[in-house]
């Protein structure tokens, strides 16, 4: 069953607990692949409590629901310290004193804009970490630049990464699929663990 196709049948119906009970049975798959997500938001909570480390993220297409997630865990206030949205390009501009002429070139969608955005949290909010998410969920992207491209970015010890994703997707679809993938991102630098299996989106 796909992922949106269930999201939605839960919603309506009004025996969601029984459902969710039996999805383990009916869609095994679908379970061990949320089990998989889960278990890594619990493993990155726990290295950075073990490392004494602090995370800050600014999010933008996420609207945040990367800080939703990181806050689901118990014990994530010990290192999870902020959560910004900085969904317009003046909220970018004005918080964290990105370049405006960057931000209407690009419409706030760029290696650049994410880079500058991780390093810059991680500093406003003095945390080992930065991570943020920048993209065009849709409908609407850039002229030249496909629906669904995304940029993530971690800020972490001496070096700032970004990767790039093309999530091909509903609005809705886009913005979990980013989120996930960023903690994703952040999990990968702090264990140095590879991944080997696709994580629930």
């Amino acid at each position: 069953m796909p992922m949106e196709l269930l999201q939605s049948f839960l919603i309506l119906s009004t025996n969601r607990h029984s459902i969710i009970r039996k999805i383990p049975i009916y869609c095994p798959k679908l379970f061990n692949l949320v089990e998989y997500f889960t278990e890594m938001l619990r493993k990155l909570i726990t290295a950075l409590k073990k490392n004494n480390l602090t995370v800050s993220v600014a999010e933008s297409c996420t609207g945040g629901y990367t800080s939703y997630l990181l806050t689901k865990i118990p014990g994530s206030s010990k290192v999870f310290k902020s959560g910004v949205v900085v969904y317009s390009l003046d909220a970018k501009s004005k918080l964290f004193g990105i370049s405006r002429t960057l931000l209407k070139e690009t419409e706030g969608v760029s290696r650049k804009t994410a880079c500058l955005l991780s390093q810059k949290v991680r500093k406003k909010f003095n945390t080992d970490i930065g991570a943020s998410v920048v993209g065009f969920a849709g409908p609407y992207a850039k002229k030249g630049i496909r629906k669904g491209t995304v940029f993530l970015s971690v800020s972490y010890s001496r070096k700032t990464i970004v990767k790039k994703i093309i999530i091909d997707a509903p609005r809705d679809t886009v913005r979990r699929k980013a989120a996930k993938s960023l903690i994703e991102l952040i999990y990968r630098q702090v264990t140095g663990f590879s991944r080997t299996k696709k994580i629930i989106h």
